[in-house]
């Protein structure tokens, strides 16, 4: 994952609002300065998530659809059906809060006045509730340890 133009990092524990707003980092709002943005109902490492896409991230993943050479078109079509089925248009607010609708807490488990995890990808963010994210810092902790041990980053 190329990350040379996006500057989405970071690990933030926030609480949503009673609304289903959460505040979006201030580092984070000049890579989404347009506050239009793709909610994703998906999973990382197997842990619901809530991923939160800009418009450029979106369009990336139709084009990787439409460019596989291992896909033919019924499943192009249905890989894409999937992507517009399971994401959200929304947007941020001018004071940097992002809507959720209530329709797309359920997956990630996300509750309204609950506390939640946001971590930075690159090119996009995931929502966390703290459960899933500790069941995903506990499902990746010997992988990313036995990745670390060449690179030794962390």
């Amino acid at each position: 994952m190329s990350t040379a133009n996006h500057s989405l990092g970071g690990f933030y524990p926030y609480k949503m609002d009673t609304k289903c707003r959460v505040s979006i980092p201030s580092d984070w709002r000049a890579e989404i300065a347009n506050g239009i943005l793709r909610l994703l109902v998906a999973h990382d490492e197997k842990v619901p998530t809530l991923k939160v896409l800009t418009e450029s991230e979106f369009g990336k993943m139709q084009r990787d659809i439409n460019d596989s050479e291992r896909l033919n078109p019924a499943q192009k079509r249905t890989m894409l059906g999937a992507l517009f089925e399971r994401s959200t248009k929304t947007y941020m607010n001018d004071q940097g809060k992002l809507s959720i609708p209530k329709a797309q807490l359920d997956h990630p488990g996300l509750t309204p006045g609950n506390r939640l995890i946001l971590c930075g990808r690159g090119n996009y963010f995931v929502i966390f509730n703290e459960e899933n994210y500790n069941k995903l810092e506990a499902a990746r902790k010997s992988t990313l340890e036995e990745l670390d041990a060449e690179f030794q980053f962390f």
